[in-house]
């Protein structure tokens, strides 16, 4: 009876386990969401990554981990395009910002809203890439510039990040108050998701496979 016990016991529990390990609705599972990378200011790893995937189309998306409406986004943005798109050549590099509080340790649970497989995640823990970043965009409000940050962008395959500041994308989308700069519109997840997949369309359809994965925690 004991021995009964003990394997309807283990039965049970690796039932449980099986069942916890699997994604709701059949979606593919993050790689490795709380794996990433520590940003600089000047943003050089980010750098270095996103040239070794020139030949992509590479998206670029700068958020606080903790903000709501950037959550919103990285949801929508999921829903829209990462989880159906399993191309390697869609890169998505992800730049964490502790602008109203974000840490580290939120990094996890705001990267689980994703699923996809070509995920590149950084730190800028010392919260100046933003900066950097709106400068090199000219990101501006009332004359003004404003920190670069719920800003969702995409670049082309031929787009070259030199040693200096980042350069421009063919779309940059945001979820800031209006800004100065009339290109750069509110975030619409299909409009991101339609302008993305039609940069992929136009790729050689064998083109070589840009390395994937999460970047590792330095």
């Amino acid at each position: 009876m004991r021995t009964f016990v003990t394997g309807l016991v283990l039965a049970l529990t690796l039932i449980g386990i099986a069942g916890c390990s699997e994604r709701s609705e059949g979606r593919p599972a993050p790689a490795s969401p709380a794996s990433y990378t520590m940003l600089d200011d000047g943003g050089q790893q980010l750098r270095l990554a996103f040239n070794r995937s020139m030949g992509s189309v590479r998206l670029v998306l700068l958020v606080d981990p903790t903000c709501a409406v950037c959550l919103r986004g990285l949801a929508d943005v999921n829903a829209d395009l990462l989880a159906t798109t399993a191309d390697p050549r869609l890169q998505t590099f992800i730049v964490f910002e502790p602008v109203i509080g974000g840490k580290a340790s939120d990094i996890a649970p705001a990267a689980s809203l994703l699923r996809n497989a070509h995920l590149h995640l950084f730190w800028n823990a010392g919260g100046g890439f933003g900066h950097l970043y709106a400068t090199a965009v000219d990101l501006r409000r009332h004359g003004k510039l404003v920190n670069a940050w719920d800003v969702w962008t995409i670049y082309g395959p031929g787009a070259t990040w030199g040693d200096a500041a980042p350069p421009r994308p063919a779309l940059l989308m945001h979820q800031l108050p209006t800004l100065d700069n009339p290109g750069y519109r509110y975030l619409d997840g299909k409009v991101f998701a339609q302008a993305a997949r039609a940069m992929l369309a136009k790729l050689p359809a064998r083109s070589a496979a840009p390395r994937s994965g999460s970047a590792a925690h330095e």
